[in-house]
């Protein structure tokens, strides 16, 4: 959730904030970096995972990587920053899509219906939840308190994890 609320608005954050003159180029540089991290982040973190058995603290990585990528934009608004920002929320969302569908098939209770629960869960995580979020914050402020929101809710959905008993 908090990624989509993150890169939802990174066009409009970088012509209205940043003042660049050619966004959209900004925007495909920094979806290049993002997806070259994330790509690496994501081979790496499956198998990180799978050798040492353990779903929370890739979790809890990923939650951080994000969340920082995520302030870092809030606080130190610049091109420079934005490239950081790139490569932190790539090797978060990275980490954690190693561990999502792994940590999900962990928790889910009937391993015959596993396929149906994992449509269904997909389904819901494709909410339109950050245009709604993006909305309410950016009626009433700016960019810099979006991409503060975006950290607490990475935060808190890493968070959740720890409260699911099952999950190591």
């Amino acid at each position: 959730g908090g990624n989509l609320v993150g890169t939802t608005y990174l066009l409009y954050f970088l012509a209205d904030v940043l003042g660049l003159p050619d966004p959209d180029g900004a925007l495909l540089v920094l979806v290049l970096v993002y997806l070259l991290a994330c790509g690496l982040a994501s081979w790496a973190g499956g198998r990180l995972t799978d050798r040492v058995g353990r779903r929370r603290p890739f979790v809890a990585v990923a939650g951080a990587l994000q969340a920082a990528a995520a302030l870092t934009l809030a606080l130190v608004p610049t091109w420079d920053a934005a490239i950081v920002a790139a490569v932190l929320l790539g090797l978060g969302f990275g980490t954690f899509l190693s561990v999502d569908q792994a940590l999900l098939t962990d928790v889910l209770p009937d391993p015959a219906t596993r396929a149906r629960d994992l449509g269904i869960v997909n389904s819901a995580q494709h909410l339109p939840m950050a245009p709604l979020v993006g909305w309410a914050v950016l009626s009433v402020a700016g960019y810099s308190e979006l991409y503060v929101v975006a950290a607490v809710i990475m935060l808190a959905g890493a968070a959740a994890v720890y409260q699911i008993r099952s999950v190591a």
